[in-house]
């Protein structure tokens, strides 16, 4: 049996348990909570990058990004979903704002006189601009149960987590519809981070 180790707050692992549970992989998969500023022991075995998610296969390898550990699991489902370039193209898009979205969390918790305006400033316009691309590509999007439309509603999901105040909503009709797709889904309400 495959063991994911994951963060109940990290994005990244999210995106790999709602795809166990998108793909009926439940029964071939265990799940182990790990706290990455801890130095869990769990996970600097199986990881020495001390990083969510990682996925330990049955031979004892790791798999250590979540586009990879994503692509074994959908290789290995009954049912694997369609992955083309035009899904994966969106799905690094989707990527790219979640990382934006994260290194602007880590710039804001950051002690107050070390973090750096400039850098969290940056990262917001990016953000913005991920957003607007995003919106103009929903058209493209073959099926919002995709790669590509699940990694992009787990970085909108994460925004209203740690960035709320980024409004996403208000110019992105595409976006929202996207997101309220994803939000009706068990697997997603089922593995939303913690409040607080």
């Amino acid at each position: 049996m495959a063991q994911l180790i994951y963060s109940p707050t990290s994005p990244y692992a999210r995106k790999c348990r709602i795809l166990v549970r998108e793909l009926g992989l439940e029964p071939a998969i265990t799940e182990t909570a790990a706290n990455p500023f801890e130095d869990d022991d769990v996970l600097l075995r199986a990881n020495p990058l001390g990083r969510v998610p990682c996925l330990v296969m049955e031979d004892g390898r790791a798999l250590t990004e979540s586009g990879l550990i994503a692509a074994w699991l959908n290789a290995r489902a009954a049912n694997p979903w369609r992955s083309d370039w035009d899904d994966r193209r969106l799905e690094a898009l989707g990527h790219g704002l979640l990382d934006l979205a994260v290194a602007r969390r880590v710039e804001m918790v950051r002690e107050p006189g070390l973090f750096c305006d400039f850098w969290i400033t940056r990262r917001e316009r990016g953000i913005l601009r991920a957003l607007d691309e995003l919106e103009a590509e929903m058209a493209t999007l073959a099926s919002p149960v995709s790669l590509g439309g699940l990694t992009i509603a787990v970085a909108l999901d994460y925004l209203d987590f740690r960035y709320p105040e980024s409004d996403w909503r208000q110019r992105h009709p595409g976006l929202e519809n996207l997101h309220a797709n994803w939000s009706g889904r068990a697997s997603f309400a089922g593995t939303a981070p913690p409040v607080g």
